[in-house]
């Protein structure tokens, strides 16, 4: 079934997918109905975004808990790397482009050792956000370079030669 233009439902699933995500991290003692909301929200979201369905599906159970995860605590940031892959595998970017993830993994690896609070969670998600966001524009840089890669190598199509329109001459004969 396809509904909805591409610029919609790409920017609608976006904006849900992401305050799902930032909803189910509000999460507390008095407002635990954020945690019913946002993964709904985020649900919503995978499904509006544009491309096939089942790779959104596919996508949709690892991510959800992954934005679960993430309300633990510093020490659980990795998460993001599961977000950011789930993005790039639903938006059918090449093998190359999960390169990006590396980044995501080692700044998880770097927040671990230095928050120790629960208290800097708020740094531990803005630095995994923003890595995550980076690495999502740098996978299209590179899936847009690998096309455009690709696209050089491409023979060009044959043409055909232009003929050359020489008159035509008498030849002399021999009289033999």
């Amino acid at each position: 079934m396809r509904w909805g233009g591409f610029r919609w439902r790409y920017l609608v699933g976006l904006t849900l997918i992401v305050a799902g995500a930032a909803l189910t991290n509000l999460i507390s003692t008095y407002t635990l109905w954020f945690l019913y909301l946002g993964p709904a929200v985020q649900l919503i979201g995978w499904l509006v975004l544009p491309g096939a369905l089942w790779r959104r599906v596919f996508v949709l159970l690892p991510c959800l808990v992954a934005a679960l995860v993430l309300v633990a605590g510093p020490d659980f940031v990795g998460a993001y790397a599961v977000l950011l892959a789930g993005w790039l595998f639903a938006r059918h970017r090449p093998v190359l482009s999960y390169v990006t993830v590396l980044p995501v993994i080692v700044l998880s690896f770097v927040l671990k050792a230095v928050l120790n609070d629960y208290d800097q969670n708020w740094i531990g998600l803005l630095c995994g956000a923003l890595a995550t966001v980076a690495g999502a524009w740098a996978g299209a840089g590179l899936a847009g370079w690998r096309m455009r890669r690709r696209a050089a190598r491409r023979p060009a199509p044959l043409q055909a030669a232009p003929v050359a329109s020489t008159p035509l001459r008498a030849v002399p004969m021999d009289p033999e």
